[in-house]
């Protein structure tokens, strides 16, 4: 930066006879030259900074006499341009890379789960760092795109922390489905009615159409299926997904208090007196049968407990995850809430009260033996 510094110096050159000769050099090396002043025995004037090497190369080839006085000390800030212009990259810089994410990681349980995950996100969401966050999608609809992709997941966590992303899915935990075991055959029906979306059966036939409506009772995959003049009972199994609308009315209270997943962490811990360990750790290091005995080095979820008061801008980030997570608690795996409408919401001193529509997306067949129909 020395050929751009532009602070001021006060030349003083002993006046002799090559003194003018000394100025009209420095003029031909476009030295600029201001508050020119003669005096008795010397000649002074000021020059900027930069150009000094100018001056003491030239003062031996005139044998002159050169004092020099910085007039301005030595300053962080300086009154040029260029300290404007680095004042504002300084302040535009962080300010500018705030508005990005620079990280989007995913923290699955298993790796061909994040490998799943990082698929959904790359491919039907674009989320790729860095990227701006104006461009990143809202959380729901980060999460209804990887649940409709995904459906063996039950939530799945975005936790943001400055600029970087965390995505944490959450596996639906593994239940038998009692009333659809049966060693008879059966055909598929509709357990309530909805719009059809798409079909993942095994063995049947189909008697609908996507995006057909049906009502409860309605045959979706028959167990008989036609060769020729023959019908051969074969049994329909596999499941049905049907888009319908489900209302919800709530009651929560004005002040909640609720824990928040935070971030993860490795622990290290002392086993002592063979105390066996308590909970789930979401990742284990692996160590000696020896060692394992006295030690364990662990990655646990930590958790934070918030308390809030409701207000009306929360409704969309607070009170929607929360029954969008309650109800999917009370569904069967692999349902996925595709979109909400908020009907009202009232608040009252101590309560919150509203209604919601879901719009549901859920495997709709259940058995019917064929023994009770054909």
């Amino acid at each position: 930066m020395k050929k751009y510094d532009n602070r001021p110096v006060e030349i003083s050159v002993t006046r002799k006879g090559a003194a003018n000769a000394f100025i009209q050099h420095l003029h031909s090396k476009k030295v600029k030259i201001k508050n020119i002043t003669h005096l008795e025995n010397e000649i002074k004037f000021e020059i900027a900074r930069k150009d000094l090497s100018i001056v003491r190369a030239s003062r031996k080839k005139y044998e002159l006499k050169v004092k020099i006085r910085y007039l301005q000390v030595s300053r962080i800030f300086q009154k040029n341009s260029w300290t404007v212009i680095g004042l504002l990259l300084l302040i535009s810089i962080p300010i500018i890379c705030s508005q990005i994410v620079w990280k989007i990681s995913v923290e699955a349980e298993t790796p061909e789960m994040r490998v799943a995950v990082e698929e959904v996100i790359e491919e039907k969401l674009a989320l790729k760092g860095p990227i701006f966050k104006h461009q990143v999608k809202s959380d729901f609809e980060i999460r209804q795109t990887i649940m409709e992709e995904i459906r063996d997941l039950s939530w799945v966590h975005i936790l943001k922390n400055g600029s970087s992303m965390t995505i944490a899915p959450q596996l639906a935990p593994i239940t038998d489905n009692k009333d659809n075991i049966s060693n008879k055959k059966n055909h598929l029906v509709a357990a309530k009615s909805g719009v059809i979306t798409h079909f993942e059966i095994s063995s049947g036939e189909r008697r609908v159409s996507p995006n057909t409506t049906v009502y409860e009772g309605d045959t979706l995959v028959s167990g008989v299926i036609t060769v020729g003049d023959k019908s051969i009972v074969v049994g329909a199994e596999g499941e049905v997904y049907a888009d319908y609308w489900l209302e919800t009315e709530f009651t929560i209270p004005r002040t909640v208090k609720f824990i928040s997943a935070s971030n993860r962490e490795w622990t290290f811990d002392f086993k002592i007196n063979n105390e066996k360990e308590q909970g789930k750790s979401f990742q284990k290091v692996d160590l000696p049968e020896w060692l394992s005995r006295f030690i364990e080095i662990k990655r646990t979820q930590k958790y934070i407990a918030v308390t809030e008061e409701i207000t009306e801008e929360q409704i969309e980030s607070f009170i929607l995850p929360l029954l969008h997570e309650k109800i999917l608690k009370s569904l069967p795996p692999k349902t996925v809430i595709k979109k909400e409408n908020i009907l009202h919401v009232t608040f009252d001193d101590d309560k919150v009260k509203g209604k919601v529509l879901f719009l549901v997306n859920e495997n709709i067949a259940r058995n019917y033996p064929i023994d009770q129909g054909d």
